[in-house]
């Protein structure tokens, strides 16, 4: 077992909570709110805008072989068309819940290595490829079919591996890590994968 698989093993639990929470079944079965994804979309832009800056910082601590290796980024504004918010959101803030994701990644990318860095971006990269392929033609003539298309694209989809490739490099001998090493790893890639969970339910409620 790779290190990542490990590590998705670790956040099944948390993952199928995300598969249930109401904003991705609502994606999944073309059921949201205008409201809802105004707020959503809002949301994620701010965030996305951020987590490229904060993936820029982490790809810096990466080997220029795993640098040079990285396929090129696709633009997340795709996505973002696909759930046709209206000019509504351009007046939604960052909400609390998403600054707090931020300030997570941010701490985790400049105090540790290389893996930690990457492993606090990673639930986000993962977890909407995984969306994606969980939600795919599983609902007939849905309209938010191509945000489910944007991230199981083969683009979207080499970028995820890429992803997965890196941190099994980083740690190829992921059993022979300290307790300790194991176990910091391990919360900070939970707690991502928390928030995650967390900017979905606040979604919802919208």
């Amino acid at each position: 077992m790779t290190f990542h698989e490990f590590l998705l093993q670790q956040s099944t639990s948390i993952r199928n909570d995300i598969y249930h929470s109401s904003f991705v079944q609502g994606i999944g079965s073309d059921n949201l709110s205008q409201t809802q994804r105004d707020y959503y979309v809002a949301q994620d832009t701010y965030y996305t805008d951020y987590f490229g800056k904060l993936f820029d910082l982490m790809t810096e601590k990466l080997t220029p072989l795993q640098q040079a290796s990285k396929p090129v980024s696709t633009d997340e504004q795709t996505a973002h068309d696909a759930l046709l918010a209206s000019q509504a959101m351009l007046n939604i803030p960052p909400d609390q819940h998403n600054l707090a994701y931020l300030e997570h990644m941010e701490k985790a990318i400049m105090q540790g290595d290389a893996t930690n860095a990457m492993l606090a971006l990673l639930p986000c990269t993962e977890s909407y490829h995984l969306i994606g392929t969980h939600f795919i033609n599983k609902f007939p003539n849905n309209t938010y079919e191509p945000w489910l298309a944007y991230y199981t694209s083969p683009d979207y989809k080499a970028f995820t591996q890429w992803s997965w490739q890196v941190v099994d490099q980083q740690v190829p001998d992921w059993q022979k890590l300290s307790f300790e090493t194991q176990q910091a790893y391990l919360s900070t890639y939970l707690t991502s994968y928390q928030y995650e969970l967390t900017f979905w339910d606040q979604a919802a409620r919208h």
